[in-house]
């Protein structure tokens, strides 16, 4: 048994039990079968459905062992105006030095140790202020799903130049280098550099762990996530009503395994670096095939095109990507505010809806209400008789969806024991 006084919460988010259990068979996860073969096996319950299964919903809920009806959180950006404080906080303050490294939706700040926000939090801050130039470049790519989006020469330079300084390794700079070299060839496989980021937070992972020594220290990795959120229909084609896109890419069909394979190698990294550290795996959800959907999400191309079409003035408003669809549009004062709301709600679509929004003091979270790929054909009718295509207003994000979540998460344990529980157990009492 692992006697530590160190633990790591590995947080990989939205990975399916089931998955990893048919790919171990397999024989393609031989990290993961470490873990798990040294580990307690738990399947944890989100206990909560639709509209509120939802990532940013259930990580705060394993931080804070508050269900969404007590933590009320409800979109991304919401944790950081919870009150209550959460796991790393109450072991801060006890003198325990934590780090935390992107873990979703949190309140977290002025740590006993390090700090490092999910790369779709907008306002806050990565403590020390020294990590700004990893955590700036992360979420500016991540938040700008736009077609229009992009990091610029310089900003990469700045990043790479940072990252040569906190502990980027000769193993992630030549995976950087097989990714590049294998897209000249063939640009297809452009999807798989999402992977990419994970070994890079890994060597800053590691870097920090050098320097802080937390007691206890998060780590938190989506990008497979994402790949089961587009690509289960190319992984089995057979049991969705839509196939896949004929213009699809051969690779995808195995790209729901490849994220697999490739966080594998981050577990067996952890493993060989920690053996002495307690491991906790948690997926806070998982994800399960959406065989009957068309749904797929929509961006617009430029901001400013959308707001001109509701007769907004650009010049009072500011725009701030959060996710996929949604962004957040923030004016000046509340009357400008609720002006603006009452504009965007007046845009539709072939009669329905075009915007989903609510309204919070100066600011309206807002995003594109339409999630049929079949509105690509539609008209949008804007202000004062404006029309528009929808599809020169908006471009479709990645794909399809085919995955949807599942309120069944796994948690291991490693403390050098096996043992499988049959009872789930509920995310609200991991934090306890």
């Amino acid at each position: 048994m692992i006697k530590s006084k160190r633990l790591f919460l590995l947080e990989f988010n939205e990975l399916c039990p089931t998955l990893l259990a048919d790919f171990m068979r397999r024989g393609v996860l031989p990290n993961f079968q470490r873990l798990h073969d040294t580990s307690v096996i738990y399947t944890t319950d989100a206990d909560e459905e639709a509209p509120h299964l939802e990532p940013w919903i259930q990580w705060l809920s394993v931080h804070s062992g508050l269900r969404y009806g007590e933590h009320g959180a409800y979109h991304l950006g919401d944790g950081r105006n919870f009150s209550e404080k959460c796991l790393a906080e109450i072991l801060s303050d006890a003198g325990i030095r934590v780090g935390v490294f992107g873990s979703m939706n949190t309140n977290y700040a002025n740590l006993n140790g390090y700090y490092i926000p999910d790369a779709w939090e907008a306002k806050a801050r990565p403590q020390p202020e020294s990590l700004a130039p990893f955590f700036d470049t992360v979420a500016r790519q991540v938040q700008e799903s736009s077609q229009n989006g992009g990091l610029t020469k310089g900003v990469l330079a700045h990043f790479a130049a940072f990252m040569m300084t906190h502990g980027l390794t000769w193993q992630t700079i030549k995976a950087g280098i097989a990714q590049l070299a294998a897209e000249r060839k063939d640009p297809g496989v452009s999807w798989r550099r999402a992977s990419l980021l994970e070994k890079i937070q890994y060597d800053l992972f590691k870097y920090l762990d050098r320097k802080f020594r937390p007691q206890f220290a998060t780590f938190f990795a989506n990008s497979t996530a994402h790949y089961q959120h587009y690509y289960w229909r190319n992984m089995h084609p057979e049991i969705f009503e839509m196939p896949p896109d004929q213009n699809d890419h051969p690779s995808l069909q195995f790209a729901i395994q490849y994220g697999y394979e490739q966080m594998d190698e981050i577990i067996g990294r952890f493993l060989d670096d920690y053996p002495d550290v307690t491991l906790v795996l948690c997926t806070a959800l998982s994800q399960q095939p959406w065989t009957e959907t068309t749904k797929c999400t929509f961006r617009p191309r430029k901001f400013e095109s959308l707001l001109n079409l509701a007769g907004i003035s650009v010049k009072a408003a500011r725009v701030e990507p959060v996710m996929a669809e949604e962004f957040r549009v923030t004016f000046p004062d509340q009357s400008l505010a609720e002006t603006g709301a009452e504009a965007l709600a007046s845009l539709s679509i072939d009669g329905d809806p075009l915007i989903k929004l609510e309204l919070k003091g100066t600011s309206v979270f807002t995003g594109c209400a339409v999630y049929d790929a079949r509105a690509m054909q539609g008209d949008v009718e804007g202000a004062q008789g404006k029309r528009a295509k929808f599809r020169d207003l908006f471009h479709m994000v990645h794909s399809v969806r085919s995955g949807r979540h599942h309120p069944d998460g796994v948690l291991w344990i490693r403390d050098g024991r096996h043992a499988v529980v049959d009872e789930k157990v509920a995310l609200i009492d991991i934090a306890p």
